[in-house]
């Protein structure tokens, strides 16, 4: 029904924005910005990132957040290339039952430690190794397995003292994060978990849905929920979500050698990679998607579509 609604929106707005601007206001106010989604890929690297020109809607509250992916979506999806894309947002504040059961504030992964289910967030955040650079080492910190996932972000940010994380250790799983895939452990741990059979009705969920586009709008993390689920669908429709269970084959998959100590990388590893800029962001393999949908028309979608 969402799809539909964003095919008719798509009919009668034909605005096409040929320089779009990008600024950042006030905090609170309503600015353009520029913000990813991650669609599926039929091969490695099993995803790729779009970036979207849209309105951001200033503040925190759930409205606010539910009108940017919409500012994003709308606009991802008024553009000719994507037309058959069917977007889902990965979050707590999704409309979506089912992106809000991805979110991994709330999916749980089994710790064999604990011999229990904790929330993937935590686990996440216990499982980082902090350096300072001179060999100073903080982590990992298995006392957040046992806190609500912000609690634990909040607990590891303060304990590691501004350090950087490279590292990473879960249940006896050991994982660098090689430049050519700074999320691998990210989207190990969230794709495992996924596979496990607690987690079956949403993984059926995601699937049935046949989403193939994906937005985590509260974040431009490098480790993203939306990245890691758009992997899952491009592996389970290639059939090798098997791949996921075995470590090493996790590691072949991705085309990591842990022999080659300079950057781990495999044969082929940087092939369609999409490289890391110094802002934190990457490069991106096609243009970015111009605006075409105004602050004040997703106002008005949202309005009659999404409020109340």
């Amino acid at each position: 029904m969402y799809t539909q609604k964003i095919l008719c929106y798509r009919k009668y707005t034909g605005k096409i924005a040929n320089n779009i601007i990008c600024f950042w206001a006030q905090k609170g106010d309503d600015h353009m910005a520029q913000r990813g989604i991650m669609i599926t890929k039929e091969g490695y690297p099993f995803f790729e990132e779009i970036q979207v020109n849209l309105t951001w809607f200033g503040g925190f509250s759930k409205q606010q957040m539910r009108r940017c992916y919409l500012s994003l979506q709308l606009n991802f999806l008024a553009d000719e290339r994507y037309l058959d894309f069917k977007p889902l947002e990965i979050s707590s504040t999704s409309h979506i039952q089912t992106g809000v059961a991805l979110s991994a504030m709330n999916l749980k992964k089994y710790c064999r430690t604990l011999n229990k289910d904790i929330v993937l967030e935590s686990a996440f955040q216990g499982s980082r190794i902090y350096f300072d650079g001179n060999g100073k080492k903080i982590g990992p910190s298995m006392e957040a397995y046992s806190m609500e996932g912000r609690e634990a972000k909040r607990y590891v940010k303060e304990k590691s003292c501004g350090y950087h994380s490279y590292e990473y250790c879960y249940d006896g799983v050991r994982m660098v994060t090689p430049s050519f895939h700074i999320s691998l452990f990210y989207d190990w741990l969230y794709l495992s978990a996924l596979c496990e059979e607690s987690n079956r009705r949403v993984r059926e969920e995601l699937i049935a849905g046949g989403y193939n586009a994906f937005t985590d709008i509260a974040t431009k993390s490098l480790n993203s929920q939306a990245r890691s689920a758009a992997i899952f669908v491009s592996l389970e429709k290639m059939g090798l979500l098997g791949e996921v269970q075995d470590f090493d084959c996790y590691l072949k998959l991705f085309r990591v050698n842990m022999n080659n100590k300079n950057d781990y990388a495999g044969d082929g590893a940087y092939e369609n990679i999409q490289r890391l800029q110094s802002k934190g962001t990457y490069a991106p393999l096609h243009p970015e998607v111009v605006q075409r949908v105004s602050g004040e028309e997703v106002k008005r979608y949202y309005n009659k579509y999404l409020a109340g």
